[in-house]
């Protein structure tokens, strides 16, 4: 019981900080929306930031993935100061020396990823990816750091990782975007990248790990981590890869599909980045522990209470996204360059993108449990399987629902990807508490709709009118309709629910 305090308490903290860090992701958005909108500019920076972003993605999960259980058999000791630093330079130098070829095939990869741009659009693109693209050994190293501290039980600097490099693009596209236009803003998205990884060596600094030369590159945790590590980076690469292939069939459409797609994406995103991030940060750590010391009913019990944690907090959080889809989007984008049509043509993706929230969830938290017990090729092989899925899904409903379409094929194939990895779990290690999910399932379910119900009749009280008019409308909606859900949950005696107001009171008592 100690440690699920632990776990929640740690979640709840990385939680609170991944709002404020997400709230500056949408200022973010925001800035860029009220100054390029939805135009062939936008599109040109979205899709030179693509890869960049996909690399940032793959390589600072992958390596946080693959480092933690290993640094985590040396890190007591003098020995996990070498392994440690041996890592950062071996990584460094891998790093920048693929950046360097990166920037060298940028057209090709330019070519590749939108294939529908031509002329000045894709000149500029090109310009822009090769700007970015060294970015990829800061946020390889990101990673590195990130999965250390984590090791360390320091969530908190990790979680603020996003935060300068947030403040940067605003301030780049606010001030600078009017003058130097679309490539200023490929610049400060660049000095974002670097102070990230920046952020965070004086954490690493205080643990030793730069104290002395310690460099040895035949050390043993070493090719531990070159076994879990190419997987790991493959299948990772594949599930970014899902959202480039979404681009590339959006550059096949109109102008501003790219654009709508990707605020859509962001938005959709959003709930994963806070409340998935935060729970996966502390339930990874957890499970590896668990795993090492064989203790198998612990693992069960907590990967089935991680998985209906995620039901429970999700569910809402994707009927909410749908209905409140269009007043969302508005509130979040439209000002500027951004009007009333790229708010219509935003939300019409959410719609379909939010569909895919909740197994989102799921897909994520499996993943996690097959690298804890050392499987590392079972997630790889299956993003592959979805990845196919949603490239079939997009070429076949984009034709009669646009960019919708691209978006609703994403979320099935994501669907795809969570029952299946849900059902090699439970082939791999047993039955995990299954039944008790379908309850949390039906009735958070259930809530879930009821909630939907009330909050899409209140859509017709919303009166539009100034930013803060907007944000306060659409906030009392959201807060209603928590309201209602939570009200339901305890009535339907929803498991999670009933043991976090026991672990509440508990607390209170002592």
């Amino acid at each position: 019981m100690s440690q699920q305090k632990s776990l929640i308490k740690s979640a709840g903290m990385v939680t609170v900080l991944l709002v404020v860090s997400r709230v500056l992701g949408f200022l973010r958005e925001s800035a860029i929306a009220y100054r390029f909108g939805t135009t062939a500019e936008t599109d040109a920076y979205v899709v030179a930031s693509t890869l960049p972003m996909m690399l940032f993605l793959a390589v600072n999960d992958a390596v946080k993935t693959a480092f933690i259980p290993v640094y985590g058999e040396y890190h007591r000791t003098e020995e996990g100061n070498v392994f440690a630093q041996t890592v950062f330079v071996l990584l460094g130098g891998i790093l920048a020396v693929t950046s360097f070829f990166l920037v060298l095939a940028a057209p090709w990869i330019v070519d590749l990823l939108a294939p529908g741009f031509s002329g000045a659009q894709q000149a500029v693109t090109i310009v822009m990816a090769r700007i970015m693209l060294p970015g990829l050994l800061f946020m390889g190293l990101t990673g590195l750091a990130s999965g250390l501290l984590h090791v360390k039980k320091n969530f908190f600097f990790p979680a603020i990782t996003a935060y300068p490099s947030n403040l940067l693009i605003i301030l780049t596209a606010l001030f600078f975007g009017g003058r130097y236009g679309v490539v200023g803003l490929a610049w400060g998205t660049m000095a974002g990248f670097a102070s990230q990884f920046l952020i965070l060596v004086p954490s690493v600094a205080k643990h030793g790990i730069f104290q002395r030369l310690h460099f040895q590159r035949h050390h043993p945790g070493i090719k531990k981590m070159l076994v879990l590590l190419p997987p790991v980076i493959i299948g990772t690469a594949a599930t970014e890869l899902k959202s480039i292939i979404d681009r590339v069939f959006g550059s096949l459409l109109p102008t501003g599909s790219i654009a709508a797609l990707n605020y859509a994406n962001r938005i959709y995103l959003l709930p994963s980045s806070i409340v998935l991030v935060a729970l996966l940060s502390v339930l990874y750590p957890a499970l590896v522990e668990l795993f090492v010391e064989e203790k198998t009913a612990e693992f069960k019990y907590t990967l089935h209470h991680g998985m209906g944690l995620i039901i429970t907090l999700m569910f809402p959080i994707m009927v909410g996204l749908i209905v409140l889809r269009v007043p969302i989007v508005r509130l979040l984008f439209e000002r500027g360059a951004f009007d009333a049509a790229a708010t219509q043509s935003t939300a019409y993706a959410l719609a379909f993108y939010s569909l895919g929230l909740l197994p989102l969830g799921i897909m994520l938290l499996m993943s996690r449990a097959f690298y804890a017990v050392k499987d590392t090729v079972t997630p790889m092989l299956f993003t592959f399987v979805t990845m196919l899925t949603n490239t079939i899904l997009n070429w076949l409903l984009m034709k009669p629902l646009a960019h919708g379409g691209i978006a609703l094929g994403t979320a099935i194939s994501i669907y795809i990807g969570a029952v299946g990895m849900t059902y090699l779990m439970w082939r791999k290690i047993g039955a995990f508490g299954g039944r008790k999910l379908y309850q949390t399932l039906w009735k958070t379910g259930l809530a879930s709709a009821v909630m939907g119900l009330v909050v899409w009749y209140g859509t017709r009280f919303l009166s539009g009118g100034s930013f803060l008019r907007q944000a306060l409308e659409v906030g009392a909606l959201i807060a209603l309709g928590a309201a209602v859900y939570f009200v339901l949950i305890y009535l339907l005696k929803v498991e999670e629910l009933q043991s976090a107001l026991s672990l509440l009171r508990r607390r209170q008592q002592s």
